[in-house]
């Protein structure tokens, strides 16, 4: 990130197509999410995959050579060119309609679409530019923040020894570890400036993130301090799963508004947190499941029609009997006149695809009803209000999966169907979660296999309502609705560079006073004692014992040190 700013603040942009690293789904099933731990305006990601980037070079590049030639020089000089250029092509997007709108999410994403570039504005704006008109530049730097000990407050190999990814003048970036309830982090301005030496005035926007759980204090001389809770993923409107928090700070000089500067909070994709009511942080999970219902990515898949037959031909087992629990009859009976709508031309299509001489008609056929699909399921849900019929659907399997007693109460049905499931590895993927949970301290095998809940369903925590939902939507995927929902069964990806996965739980203590008092860590079917130093409690009497912590097997493991 450095080398990116300095070349940045010398007059070079990098620009680059994003290829895999932003696009809808989950763990490869359709994509990864967004995968960037950081966002910088000293770089141009495009969305999708190489020649992406063209038009945003082009548009630099014109844009470069509508400046006055006498101003082009002095940007150069005062290496101000690219910054200018940022600020110009964010302000000129299709999506920014306003002042207001510059200051949002719309004018700076991680990753450029190119439809929302507008390259005739850019050049126009760049023609017309003027001396005073040249956009500031915002500079900022970390004065203080929490301090995270490893060991103690997050767990990783020892190479990561903080949160720290980046620190340089235009970005500042954070990857959340610790389990600490939140991060603060105060940053200074103060090597902000302008062409014409004019004052500033600086403006803090969040651009991603929750307001509920992101804090931003400005002080009277340009900085701020912030706080940041962690975040569990955020689905845009894109449909892209994202894991990072994102403000910008803006400098003024009373005639325009420059690129911004980023401040991000990472959060582990594969790390789930619960609070308790008093906003501190009682469970944490280190090996995240998939959250990804499994539903199509786009609405004009073919599998649409998979998932309209699953809630209209409802079979006379379990399957059916859930889906009908799931929606009302009137929904389902208007999903069901959809579903026959489609029914005989997705039989013609079929019909058609096996005769190799009507490859023609059959592409063209195909093309129609992905059209039609799409329509349909972007459309209006029968008898709902402001719902779409995707909307309907997601609700419907949802509220399965949000059913916590979903397996202990259907465990020998549920395991009857994955082993008649068309997922060839359901069995396998249902047994896998199910001893997860059990490892976790969240599941308990009774004698004879039968499977229980460690609480009754009233006293089950946050934490462990995500989990059992994560377990259900495996149960949906791969042994109710195998046809109709894919994902993967995988814990989330999370990059090596950044993390190791870890394959507990851990479950924070707080004294009298609330104090932190250290953790009880479920792992492999045991329970382990922490204190707040993160050392180990042994069982009896004894001494607490110092962890550490190494890489076995891809996974992260703790265990006392040798004695020399």
């Amino acid at each position: 990130m450095l080398c990116l700013n300095q070349q940045y603040l010398s007059n070079n942009l990098a620009i680059y197509p994003e290829h895999l690293d932003h696009d809808p789904g989950a763990n490869g099933v359709g994509g990864y999410g967004d995968l960037y731990p950081a966002n910088s305006a000293s770089i141009i990601i495009t969305q999708g995959s190489s020649f992406t980037d063209m038009p945003f070079v082009n548009a630099a590049l014109t844009t470069i050579a509508a400046f006055d030639p006498d101003l082009l020089t002095e940007l150069i000089r005062k290496r101000l060119l690219m910054t200018t250029v940022q600020a110009v092509m964010r302000q000129s997007l299709k999506t920014v309609k306003s002042e207001a709108d510059y200051l949002t999410s719309k004018a700076h994403p991680v990753v450029f679409d190119g439809a929302n570039l507008d390259e005739e504005k850019m050049v126009i704006a760049a023609h017309s530019m003027t001396r005073p008109a040249v956009p500031p530049v915002v500079l900022i730097r970390a004065v203080s923040e929490s301090d995270a000990k490893p060991g103690r407050d997050f767990f990783e190999k020892p190479a990561i020894t903080s949160e720290r990814l980046s620190d340089t003048p235009l970005n500042i970036a954070r990857v959340f570890r610790a389990n600490d309830s939140e991060h603060e982090l105060t940053v200074a301005t103060a090597g902000s400036g302008d062409m014409m030496n004019r004052p500033l005035s600086f403006k803090w926007v969040l651009l991603q993130g929750d307001p509920a759980l992101v804090s931003i204090r400005p002080d009277d001389k340009g900085g701020a301090t912030i706080r940041v809770k962690w975040h569990m993923p955020m689905t845009g409107a894109s449909g892209i799963r994202s894991h990072r928090v994102d403000i910008g700070v803006f400098a003024n000089n009373g005639v325009s508004t420059s690129a911004p500067a980023f401040i991000t909070f990472y959060m582990l994709p594969n790390e789930n947190r619960f609070y308790d009511d008093k906003g501190r942080v009682n469970e944490i999970y280190y090996e995240a499941p998939n959250p990804e219902l499994g539903l199509p990515d786009t609405d004009s898949d073919m599998r649409w029609l998979d998932v309209l037959r699953a809630f209209a031909e409802r079979e006379d087992n379990l399957r059916g009997k859930l889906i009908a629990q799931a929606l009302r009859a009137d929904a389902l009976k208007g999903i069901e006149k959809i579903w026959l709508s489609f029914k005989p031309r997705r039989a013609a299509l079929e019909h058609l695809q096996k005769d190799e001489t009507k490859k023609d008609d059959a592409a063209k056929m195909k093309t129609a009803l992905e059209k039609d699909i799409a329509v349909g399921i972007s459309g209006p849900a029968p008898d709902a209000e402001k719902e779409t019929l995707r909307q309907m659907i997601a609700r419907g399997f949802n509220r399965i999966a949000n059913t916590a007693e979903l397996f202990p109460t259907l465990q020998r049905d549920i395991e009857k169907l994955a082993t008649q499931s068309t997922a060839s590895n359901a069995p396998a993927d249902l047994a896998a979660s199910v001893k997860r949970l059990i490892d976790l301290g969240i599941l308990i095998e009774q004698a004879g296999g039968a499977i229980s809940t460690v609480h009754s369903s009233d006293k089950l925590t946050a934490g462990e309502r995500h989990q059992l939902r994560c377990l259900n939507l495996t149960i949906l995927s791969q042994a109710l609705y195998p046809d109709a929902l894919k994902r993967s069964t995988a814990p989330l990806w999370g990059d090596p560079r950044l993390t190791t996965p870890k394959a507990w739980r851990d479950l924070m203590r707080y004294d009298a006073d609330g104090n932190p008092a250290g953790w009880l860590r479920y792992y492999n079917r045991r329970m382990f004692r922490f204190d707040a130093e993160g050392r180990l409690l042994p069982e009896g009497s004894g001494k607490p014992e110092p962890m550490t912590y190494s890489e076995e097997n891809g996974r992260l493991v703790f265990s006392a040190p040798v004695e020399k």
